[in-house]
């Protein structure tokens, strides 16, 4: 042991020492923010097991309507919003991994009924 101890205190001691060199980083400036920043619309959409669906937190349709009416509706008029604005309609579906898959397939029909195109996926509070 005090042989490795010995031959790393001679390593070190011949060991050239360099000096380090100036990486040259160059901070970024202070700019000022983008004057016309457009952020989408972005609803979510929750789907439970039990297929309740909640459109920014208010609940849609009954459990076993297929055809989403109200659903298709509130987005329409969610979309016609967004697009007076000038922004685009963004939906995140949030589906449970237990739910109905038709439900999430009714919540895609939905979106196409409404004429959003803009639809994502993700994990359930993520």
């Amino acid at each position: 042991m005090i042989d490795i101890v010995f031959l790393l205190l001679v390593y070190f001691m011949f060991l050239p020492l360099q000096q380090e060199a100036d990486v040259g980083i160059k901070l970024p400036s202070a700019t000022p923010p983008a004057e016309n920043l457009k952020l989408p619309s972005e609803h979510i959409l929750e789907i439970f097991p039990n297929g309740l669906i909640l459109l920014n937190g208010a609940p849609m349709d009954s459990t076993n309507d297929r055809n989403m009416v109200r659903l298709s509706t509130t987005l329409t008029r969610l979309r016609m919003s967004s697009d007076r604005m000038g922004d685009d309609t963004v939906v995140k579906i949030q589906a449970d991994p237990d739910s109905p898959h038709q439900r999430a397939i009714d919540a895609l029909n939905a979106c196409a009924k409404a004429t959003i195109t803009k639809v994502s996926f993700s994990a359930v509070g993520g």
